[in-house]
């Protein structure tokens, strides 16, 4: 898996949040045409603390749907805590080729650690 660089402001990555429907698609095709991902393209789904890291590759036992959707397993979104109807927030990194699936607890706790950060006085260095 390639490792995840720092997240700079250089307009190689793509935003967007999507909810994940019953069978764990993932109802967002943005990510996905800019990511350049194709129907057949074989992904390596690696579950990451509570978050999901896909990239494309040879050796991905999954595959790209005939639609352009992320599909994520049973196993990743019960081991992720991502239920029918959650909302995921979606990033994609397209000079890395990869897409980070963040479920909406991960996204309220960092959410929840940097306004903290704010109600404390900390500045952005």
């Amino acid at each position: 898996m390639p490792a995840l660089p720092d997240l700079a402001a250089d307009g190689q990555r793509r935003f967007s949040t999507a909810l994940l429907d019953a069978s764990g698609r993932i109802q967002d095709r943005s990510v996905v045409t800019a990511l350049g991902w194709k129907p057949g393209d074989r992904l390596l789904i690696t579950q990451i603390r509570s978050s999901v890291v896909i990239c494309r590759r040879g050796d991905g036992i999954f595959r790209m749907t005939t639609k352009p959707y992320v599909v994520l397993p049973a196993p990743v979104r019960h081991g992720c805590r991502v239920p029918a109807g959650s909302r995921v927030l979606l990033v994609a990194d397209l000079a890395c080729d990869v897409l980070v699936v963040h479920p909406e607890h991960v996204v309220h706790a960092m959410l929840r650690d940097f306004h903290t950060s704010l109600a404390a006085g900390e500045t952005d260095q």
